[in-house]
């Protein structure tokens, strides 16, 4: 079905998340008797991303079917599967996507969906004066995003019995120490293929800041790093490589600073409780909240032009550092098959 993703009303650019309207789609107009006067889309809305409040002069229903959110406006309220949000006209709303975001179903009574009209939207967004801000939206997803990186497979390891093992630890670390590397050669691509001057002074200043730190974590292991052979770990840290290599200045900022700084530091400061003879994991818990926050002006300079790119690599960008995650404690956590003597 036909996308839509924003709307301007006013001369004010709005984000509307995910909107699906069933009269978009040719086959389901022509099921749907004109009769009934039922208008109705699909509505998403990702974790963090907000639909803003705003009011229109016809009811409407809203059916959560997966996932969970907020309401906003005149009622602030949470909402669940089954849940169902009725809007009487001209009631003040608005819709925030909370854990993994949510999908509902629209309902307007009219024959009409809110934007069907793309010149004449149905609907009236408070305080259009102002343009709402990409990167506020951007921050409220990560939020969102990290906590579910607490939660994660790694991050639960270090609480297990398994721990313990100083195998595990070993095989642990081997991990980092790969993914360390890699990390060193993603600060340099970045830099040799920003365009933006403002862009690559910062990822000059970001790689000043890390640079050598791989080989800070190789010495106070002694060199005692061995290979690690697991296709899905290898294939997460060469995506991250290629989008350092083809995607814009503004992506590869949000990637570096709000997926890899940010789940960096949750990591890090975990992991220091458990490797606390390694002074890598305290200092790098202590700084990488500080390089979060490096990319921040850049982004502040993204417009609703990039807004659908930007949402969609923050979301890409933490399915990946989960990725990469899980597969070092699955190989952590995995006796090595011996060689068999013949």
């Amino acid at each position: 079905m036909e996308t839509l993703r924003e709307v301007e009303v006013d001369g004010v650019v709005h984000s509307l998340g995910v909107v699906k309207m069933f009269a978009k789609e040719p086959d389901l107009a022509k099921f749907i008797p004109d009769a009934n006067n039922l208008a109705m889309s699909w509505v998403r809305l990702e974790a963090g991303e907000e639909l803003a409040v705003h009011e229109h002069p016809e009811a409407s229903l809203i059916l959560v079917c997966e996932g969970t959110g907020q309401t906003m406006g005149a009622v602030e309220q949470d909402v669940v599967p089954g849940d169902i949000v009725m809007v009487p006209s001209h009631v003040p709303h608005g819709f925030r996507g909370t854990g993994t975001g949510y999908w509902a179903l629209s309902i307007q009574f009219n024959g009409q969906a809110l934007y069907e009209d793309l010149e004449r939207p149905n609907a009236a967004f408070l305080g259009t004066g102002e343009q709402p801000v990409l990167v506020d939206e951007l921050l409220a997803a990560n939020e969102a995003y990290v906590e579910q990186f607490r939660n994660s497979t790694l991050l639960r390891l270090l609480d297990e019995p398994a721990i313990k093992d100083d195998d595990v630890l070993d095989r642990m670390l081997d991990c980092q120490q790969a993914w360390s590397d890699v990390f060193q050669d993603l600060l340099h691509l970045r830099v040799a293929m920003s365009e933006d001057p403002a862009h690559k002074e910062v990822a000059l200043d970001h790689l000043r800041e890390e640079l050598g730190h791989n080989n800070n974590l190789r010495e106070q292991r002694e060199g005692t790093q061995r290979p690690v052979s697991d296709a899905e770990f290898d294939a997460a840290m060469q995506w991250f490589k290629s989008e350092m290599l083809r995607r814009s200045d503004m992506v590869r900022t949000l990637l570096m600073h709000l997926v890899l700084e940010a789940s960096g530091e949750v990591w890090h400061r975990e992991a220091a409780r458990v490797f606390v003879d390694l002074p890598h994991f305290r200092d790098h818990g202590e700084d990488d909240g500080d390089h979060v926050l490096l990319g921040l002006d850049l982004l502040r300079g993204a417009g609703a032009a990039d807004a659908a790119e930007l949402r969609e690599s923050l979301r890409e960008g933490w399915r990946m550092i989960t990725l990469l995650c899980d597969r070092i404690a699955a190989f952590a956590t995995t006796e090595p098959v011996e060689a068999v003597a013949r």
